[in-house]
């Protein structure tokens, strides 16, 4: 009876484990696009709100797991109908290697879709939570995926879902924080075809309508760098300049847009997926920095 009852927590443990270790596998890829930069957002508010460290804490860790759901989401929905695109451009996906069953995948997938608003409701954010699942089944289930315009659209007008959850599991939204929303919403949407140029063989193979499928692939870079050398116009003009011209702001003002000029650069000379692939790991890096400049500019 001892070693029983030793045993069924052990094992719920264990499974409990697994299911991480596997959720870790859908979302890896995807985690500088959203777990790590919203849950930065989610600090900035907490500082905003000048929390104490002990509720500061408390409220970053469910702000990481909300996110963590958010993105895991996302990520089951979207393998679940790639598999055959994956198995030619990412090769690495649990659906492809075996990790993880199809049917595994479709019975966490409904799980998460009902765990995800329900953990949105306890955190006073259901209706963000809501408004990434409608966008999640017109991406995957009814063909925003396979038009350039229906995939950007979901990438920009889901940072309004993130970055607003974000914000509003700490308070009320700012009109300071919705500029930073919308500025990194029209920035996203514009630029997000980047992603596309790593995939031009895999997406021609699965006949999905991406960007540089569309226009061409010379077109659509010539567009990419322009968008990318304005970026530091922008990134001074709405994100840096309203918090003062403090030396660190500065600072900041000149690695974002340093960063946006070097991305500038690479996505017209540097070309071939290996490079691609780098430069789109770039942008969700400046991303990723652009949120935690938020803390101190938010503040």
């Amino acid at each position: 009876m001892t070693t029983m009852t030793t045993r069924a927590p052990a094992a719920v443990l264990q499974s409990a484990w697994r299911e991480i270790q596997l959720s870790w596998l859908f979302i890896r890829a995807d985690r500088w696009t959203t777990v790590f930069p919203a849950t930065c957002f989610v600090i900035a508010a907490t500082v905003h709100a000048r929390l104490s460290p002990y509720e500061t804490v408390v409220t970053v860790g469910m702000g990481a797991l909300y996110f963590w759901l958010f993105v895991y989401e996302h990520t089951l929905a979207n393998q679940l109908v790639g598999v055959e695109e994956d198995r030619l451009n990412k090769p690495f996906r649990p659906l492809v290697t075996g990790d993880c069953t199809l049917r595994g995948a479709r019975l966490r997938l409904i799980a998460v879709r009902i765990a995800f608003p329900a953990y949105g409701y306890c955190l006073g954010v259901l209706k963000w939570a809501l408004m990434w699942q409608i966008l999640s089944l017109l991406q995957h289930e009814y063909g925003w995926g396979r038009h350039w315009l229906g995939r950007n659209l979901y990438a920009g007008v889901g940072v309004v879902a993130q970055l607003a959850a974000a914000w509003e599991i700490v308070g009320v939204l700012t009109p300071d924080a919705w500029r930073w929303i919308v500025t990194l919403m029209i920035t996203v949407t514009l630029l997000m075809s980047v992603q596309d140029l790593r995939d031009i063989n895999g997406d021609r193979a699965v006949h999905r309508s991406t960007m540089p499928l569309v226009l061409g692939e010379t077109r659509t870079r010539i567009f990419l760098c322009a968008g990318f050398a304005v970026g530091p116009v922008a990134i001074h003009r709405f994100l840096m300049a309203p918090a003062g011209p403090h030396w660190w702001i500065v600072a900041t003002d000149l690695v974002l847009g340093g960063l946006s000029l070097l991305l500038a650069v690479r996505v017209m000379l540097l070309r071939g997926p290996e490079h691609d692939q780098r430069t789109y790991r770039l942008v969700e890096q400046w991303y990723t920095l652009a949120l935690a400049a938020s803390i101190y500019t938010l503040r």
